[in-house]
């Protein structure tokens, strides 16, 4: 079966993000109330998995390979089946 995942990599907390920095001064010149803005990566993918499981768990392999554990934490955000 395919499945589609979502995975989310973003900074650890205390892990300056001049990206978010950069966001959160856009937001605010244009009036917005935005604090503590990160900005991180969002990988969507399709994986081959006998079940869904079996593909959170590719998923999380994928996340630990990609992520940098020094700076980066990352979530399995979804998977769902595709039809």
């Amino acid at each position: 079966m395919k499945y589609h995942a979502t995975l989310l990599i973003e900074l650890k907390d205390g892990i300056l993000d001049p990206q978010g920095r950069a966001v959160e001064s856009v937001l605010k010149s244009l009036q917005y109330q935005a604090e503590n803005v990160r900005v991180g990566r969002v990988l969507e993918m399709e994986l081959e998995a006998a079940n869904e499981s079996e593909a959170r768990v590719t998923a999380h392999h994928i996340g630990k390979a990609l992520a940098n554990p020094v700076m980066e934490v990352f979530v399995v955000e979804a998977i769902k089946e595709l039809a």
